[in-house]
């Protein structure tokens, strides 16, 4: 047993190094001058080169982006969470055929790439002026983060006795009233991990704001730090200074929410 423990804490600490690795290239960096990363790019800085953050903030437009990404954010959790929630407590109550025939449709969206229906999502944004919009971006997230959601609410509804509803109902309580003031404060658990998951998706993606932001005063943090990268020159610490504010705000959204994460994918998936 002894032996055992050993080779999967080597394991998980193995694990951990590689992907904790990636974070130590960006902050080491940020924190470097263009002549020590030329000459050697995992190698220590001698000082720390703090000036990397104020000309990146000062050069990129950190306050926009970063307005930009938790506008784009909150509108599209919201909307997520809203009709996941709604849709997966009709899917998980209804016993008929032609609810669990929309419960597949949900599901079989998860299967279809992001590249397969790209240039189509690409036209209809320039057919009903989506692009260079927040809330264009946002009903697109949106649609992609309902399916997701729709499998985590169902599964968890499920699992909540209906016994509780019935009593409600019987004291006079309609169906509105029994989810608004019922289930809805039992969803918190899988609430949370939903609006994680969506919002460090979200909060990370580069390929749709690249496609419908493309006015500077739209952008978002990623799509931002694409153009400290030119056609013959690119900064290397500035853009890993910028990465490394960007990554503040939601590595602390995480480590506020994570307690419930677990609890929320345990508690969805499996019971689904």
């Amino acid at each position: 047993m002894k032996l055992t423990h050993a080779v999967v804490l080597t394991l998980i600490t193995l694990l951990a190094l590689i992907f904790v690795f990636p974070l130590y290239v960006a902050v080491l960096m940020a924190l470097k001058s263009a002549k020590e990363t030329f000459d050697s790019f995992y190698a220590l800085p001698s000082g720390l080169h703090l000036d990397n953050f104020v000309h990146a903030w000062k050069t990129s437009k950190y306050p926009s982006a970063i307005r930009n990404s938790l506008w784009v954010n909150l509108i599209s959790v919201a909307l997520i969470v809203f009709v996941s929630a709604l849709a997966g407590y009709s899917i998980a109550r209804r016993n008929k055929p032609m609810y669990k025939f929309i419960y597949v449709l949900f599901l079989s969206g998860l299967m279809v790439p992001f590249q397969v229906i790209m240039l189509p999502l690409y036209k209809m944004g320039k057919m009903t002026h989506m692009i260079n919009t927040h809330w264009g971006i946002a009903l697109i997230y949106g649609g992609f983060g309902v399916q997701m959601g729709v499998l985590f609410y169902a599964g968890f509804i499920r699992g909540i006795s209906l016994e509780i509803e019935e009593a409600a109902r019987i004291d006079g309580c309609s169906t509105p009233g029994i989810f608004a003031r019922i289930i809805l404060p039992l969803l918190k658990p899988v609430t949370a991990t939903v609006v994680v998951l969506n919002a460090l998706y979200i909060w990370n993606d580069f390929l749709l704001p690249l496609l419908y932001l493309q006015d500077k005063a739209f952008r978002t943090i990623p799509l931002q730090q694409y153009y400290f990268f030119g056609q013959y020159s690119s900064d290397l610490n500035l853009a890993f200074a910028y990465a490394v504010m960007g990554l503040i705000p939601i590595i602390a959204f995480f480590l506020f929410m994570q307690r419930f994460i677990i609890k929320g994918i345990a508690a969805g998936a499996i019971k689904g």
